[in-house]
């Protein structure tokens, strides 16, 4: 079948979201999502969600009227009862995805899920655009996850680019639309002086280098937006890095290697030690949640 490479103008995303793996949390990931929209992928132009078959149009009703922009598309899925059965949404995604890419329809793939099966669909669609993708200089994908930890598959962080992932953080709430594209219509109409403090941090994009830095990225990922206890920085550490000295360090040891290994690129991001704290705490800013969807 004959393609054609897609111009800039006609990029558009559409949205895969497994509503069955992000449960209760996925109106609210959605609206925060479609707000904030990364700018790494276009413009979404429509949303397909994968629900309950017994749900579908209570999603339809929901989803028509939260996104009146976008076409809405809401499929009823087999649910399972037993947590260790296949979610059978994964699949249905895959099928729509490469099909409505190939076909036109879309031009990049947005998928929002925790579930590790979607790597296989990564890999696809790099392979299928290809040769059509040549002004392109990334594979029209984004995998979106939660913020919810202890929910995505060791997987990810081992085998998957992470310039592909975008974490939602829902600390953030949902920016209301007209206000946005008020903010956008102002900033092409008067040059804001440079921002030194944000200039200076560094760029986000990933993987970072040494084992030090992805750890800063870990817990800068992983921690919510304020104060956090060193005991929950050690936890994150020794399941992703176990081998590392601060996997096993005691207290007094863990906040001395920490502030001299870790904390100088922590305050990169924006984050900070908070004094006079025992145990000892960190600070996760705002500014270094938003510095992970930056290009």
């Amino acid at each position: 079948m004959a393609k054609t490479t897609r111009s800039a103008k006609n990029h558009r995303t559409g949205i895969y979201v497994d509503v069955q793996n992000l449960q209760e949390i996925a109106r609210e990931l959605l609206s925060i999502l479609i707000s904030r929209w990364p700018d790494v992928m276009p413009k979404p132009s429509a949303l397909n969600l994968y629900v309950r078959a017994d749900h579908q149009q209570l999603w339809r009703v929901w989803a028509t009227h939260q996104f009146s922009d976008l076409e809405v598309t809401v499929k009823g899925v087999q649910h399972y009862s037993l947590a260790a059965t296949k979610n059978a949404a994964d699949m249905a995604i895959a099928v729509d995805a490469i099909a409505d890419l190939l076909h036109d329809r879309i031009s990049h793939v947005a998928v929002v899920s925790d579930d590790s099966d979607f790597i296989a669909l990564f890999a696809k669609l790099a392979e299928e655009v290809e040769d059509q993708a040549k002004d392109l200089d990334r594979a029209p994908f984004l995998w979106v996850l939660t913020d919810r930890r202890d929910t995505k598959s060791a997987l990810l962080k081992e085998f998957f680019p992470w310039e592909y992932l975008h974490v939602v953080d829902r600390s953030l709430p949902p920016v209301d639309f007209d206000e946005d594209i008020a903010d956008d219509e102002s900033q092409d109409l008067v040059d804001e002086p440079a921002d030194e403090t944000v200039q200076a941090a560094p760029d986000a994009a990933m993987p970072l280098g040494t084992v030090n830095e992805q750890i800063a990225l870990l817990l800068v990922r992983e921690m919510p937006v304020g104060k956090s206890k060193s005991t929950d920085c050690q936890y994150l550490i020794r399941e992703d890095f176990p081998e590392h000295t601060l996997s096993g360090a005691d207290g007094p040891a863990f906040g001395q290697i920490f502030r001299r290994e870790i904390l100088p690129i922590f305050e990169d991001w924006g984050c900070r030690e908070i004094g006079n704290q025992r145990p000892r705490q960190y600070e996760i800013t705002h500014e270094a949640k938003r510095m992970l969807s930056r290009d």
